[in-house]
């Protein structure tokens, strides 16, 4: 079996913390009991013991889905030597057991928690600012990842991590995690909230004219280019219809699409999809000839990627071998 990388597998979901600007909250002043429900929920629990329990608490879901931000207000935390070095998604259950991590962590748990309780939910890439960095160089790939839910039948952006707090330097200079509760980033959607937020592919916008990618770079939302009617629903509804595979192409090409300075999603891409099928599947003809030209469309994104093009070098000369 050809291996994925660990260098390549989770270049597009590094991550990256700030401070945002204020949005309009979505949890509700009233609601706020739901959220002290969530938090008076034991720390150390298992997934079905957390799940019985906002199941007991919420009847509906988005009061499943506050009674679960309570609970991470309470317990979550991001971590900083992880967000210092970088690394992998954490597995669900461990993410829960240790209670700390970073944006794919929290968006792994939250997600798989979602599923449980019977919420349709997706994973969202995108952008965000870093401080101390342009835009336009921040936006060459993805750089965070966050959660979507379908409440009431309508699509929601969450952001647990970026919900329960951030991470600043201490007298010392080292990072911490500062706990402060941000409701406005549990179900929310708007210009507001793509202000911080801009999801890789524009359906995730949840916006039925979606703003350009220049807009977000320029830090201009107000006054910056929106494309044409968009129906976004639909959009999304056949996207979650298709398969696996097509599923995972049909986002790279949209997101290269809506923004051109983002090669690398093209190329890690279509080499994860290349190492897939050669490792679940038999090595049929038909099948190294699809992969080699999976490996030679990812090698044309990663031509100013030296450490992507490393990989997709090897498993196109791989390939190549099998095929001869």
């Amino acid at each position: 079996m050809i291996p994925v990388r660990a260098s390549v597998k989770w270049l597009l979901t590094a991550v990256v913390v700030l401070s945002g600007m204020p949005l309009v909250a979505q949890v509700l002043s009233g609601e706020e009991g739901m959220l002290e429900r969530g938090g008076s929920l034991p720390g150390e629990v298992s997934v079905e013991a957390l799940v019985d329990s906002v199941t007991r608490w919420g009847r509906t879901e988005r009061e499943k889905v506050i009674v679960l931000a309570g609970w991470f207000r309470e317990y979550m935390a991001i971590d900083a030597g992880k967000f210092l070095t970088g690394g992998p998604d954490g597995d669900y259950r461990e993410v829960l057991k240790e209670r700390k991590g970073i944006c794919g962590d929290f968006t792994g748990l939250f997600g798989e928690l979602c599923n449980r309780l019977g919420i349709e939910n997706e994973r969202v890439e995108g952008y965000v600012a870093e401080d101390g960095r342009e835009r336009g160089e921040t936006c060459q790939r993805t750089n965070h990842v966050w959660n979507a839910v379908r409440v009431a039948g309508e699509w929601w952006h969450v952001d647990m991590m970026w919900a329960v707090g951030a991470l600043g330097r201490d007298a010392a200079g080292e990072w911490v995690f500062r706990r402060h509760w941000n409701s406005e980033y549990v179900l929310t959607r708007g210009k507001q909230f793509l202000t911080t937020h801009m999801p890789a592919d524009p359906a995730w916008q949840l916006t039925d004219r979606p703003y350009a990618m220049d807009a977000f770079i320029e830090g201009n939302l107000a006054d910056g280019e929106r494309g044409d009617y968009y129906n976004y629903t639909d959009s999304i509804a056949a996207f979650r219809r298709l398969p696996r595979d097509e599923r995972q192409m049909l986002f790279a090409w949209r997101a290269n699409r809506f923004n051109p300075r983002n090669k690398e999603v093209m190329a890690v891409t279509y080499y994860n999809e290349a190492v897939f099928l050669l490792n679940y599947n038999r090595k049929t003809r038909a099948v190294l000839t699809r992969a080699r030209e999976y490996f030679r469309i990812a090698e044309e994104y990663a031509r100013d990627l030296p450490g992507v093009k490393e990989s997709i070098d090897e498993g196109l000369r791989n390939v190549e071998a099998l095929i001869k």
